[in-house]
């Protein structure tokens, strides 16, 4: 017959434990193999319908993000720096989405409008 270890039953039942805790958010964000595929794209942003909860959302963007405001989420895109997606929901479920633009911090364009200034 074969032997226990004493610690063989804690063992088990803290593994139990620990699966029956987990986060189903973070068990979908862990499905990614990238980080950056925990936000949005333009594909997953036509998928999201009126009436879907927070979580299906969730499910199809493979990531969740903060309430910034009143119901209000926004997921950044994985791709364009200066693209956003506002998600609005009402008693979790979706009421509104739409597709935000994001001005940068570059410097990069007021240089350019100092030296056109300085011209005589």
């Amino acid at each position: 017959m074969a032997k226990v270890h004493k610690f063989a039953p804690a063992l088990l039942c803290s593994v139990f434990l620990v699966a029956c805790n987990s986060d189903p958010i973070e068990d979908i964000e862990n499905t990614n193999q990238y980080s950056w595929q925990r936000y949005m794209n333009a594909t997953e942003f036509e998928q999201l319908q009126e009436g879907m909860t927070y979580m299906e959302v969730v499910e199809i963007v493979r990531g969740a993000e903060q309430k910034k405001e009143d119901g209000k989420y926004i997921w950044h895109d994985e791709q364009l720096m200066t693209t956003a997606y506002a998600i609005t929901f009402e008693q979790d479920k979706l009421k509104m989405k739409e597709k935000i633009m994001i001005q940068g911090h570059s410097k990069r364009d007021l240089a350019e409008e100092e030296k056109e200034r300085a011209k005589p």
